[in-house]
């Protein structure tokens, strides 16, 4: 028998007035755009705010391809910071994601816990010290381009919540 305390957090639409909190949805729907390369683009300008912490970081930018993939519901080991920069995630291959995130500070509280799902299109981008899950593939092979910090210092921070069992949910 398990001396946990059982908290599930059911998932919510991922909107940029629901995300706010928590940093920046990355999607083209009422983004700024103009056309760039004499029309046959259309450039959907500055959508999220990188945080590079200073002059001591430089921008990296990745390819994630996932080894492990979930399905809800799904127990939420830890949450984890980026304390020195900001950290976004941009799905390749129009498969949802799902995004749990607590409010930035010294430690998460399990109760604050929101969690979203995106309509597959849409990115996100953890401000600075936002807690939040690890990255939660839906799908064999699923990709997302990552937009981070590089550069020295500890830029991750993990917190579990070793008396809680929590369950997110749809």
């Amino acid at each position: 028998m398990s001396n946990k305390q059982q908290l599930t957090i059911q998932v919510e639409s991922l909107t940029k007035q629901a995300f706010k909190a928590f940093g920046d949805v990355i999607e083209i729907d009422d983004a700024q755009h103009f056309p760039i390369n004499q029309g046959t683009v259309e450039r959907h300008h500055d959508l999220a705010s990188v945080d590079i912490g200073g002059e001591a970081g430089r921008p990296l930018i990745s390819i994630v391809t996932c080894n492990e993939w979930f399905t809800l519901p799904y127990k939420l080991p830890l949450l984890e910071r980026h304390p020195v920069g900001s950290q976004a995630f941009i799905p390749m291959d129009n498969i949802p994601i799902v995004i749990a995130v607590a409010e930035a500070g010294e430690s998460p509280h399990p109760e604050q816990i929101k969690a979203f799902i995106s309509n597959g299109y849409q990115g996100i981008n953890y401000h600075r010290n936002v807690w939040h899950m690890p990255m939660l593939f839906l799908a064999e092979a699923q990709r997302m381009i990552v937009v981070d910090r590089g550069g020295e210092g500890n830029n991750c921070d993990e917190f579990p919540f070793p008396e809680y069992e929590i369950i997110i949910r749809n």
